[in-house]
C-alpha cells in the first residue's frame, strides 16, 4: 500500500466520525424555552399562556 492511500483512507474515517458526532450533537429546543411555568400551590406543569392553574384553579401572579 501507498502512504498516500493510507493517508486517503484516515482523511475519510475522520470526516466520517466528525459528521456523525455533529449529526448526533444535542440541540437546545429554543421553541419551548420559557413556554412553561408551575403552580405554586399544586405544582401542576401549566403552559405559559394561561392565566389560572389547570388542576387547581389559583390565578397566577405576575412578578414585576
Amino acid at each position: 500500500m501507498y502512504a498516500t492511500d493510507i493517508t486517503f483512507g484516515l482523511f475519510i474515517v475522520l470526516f466520517t466520525i466528525l459528521l456523525l458526532r455533529w449529526i448526533r450533537r444535542p440541540r437546545l429546543q429554543l421553541s419551548g424555552f420559557h413556554s412553561q411555568r408551575m403552580c405554586p400551590s399544586c405544582g401542576l406543569i401549566t403552559s405559559r399562556l394561561k392565566s389560572r392553574c389547570q388542576e387547581c384553579g389559583k390565578t397566577f401572579t405576575t412578578a414585576v
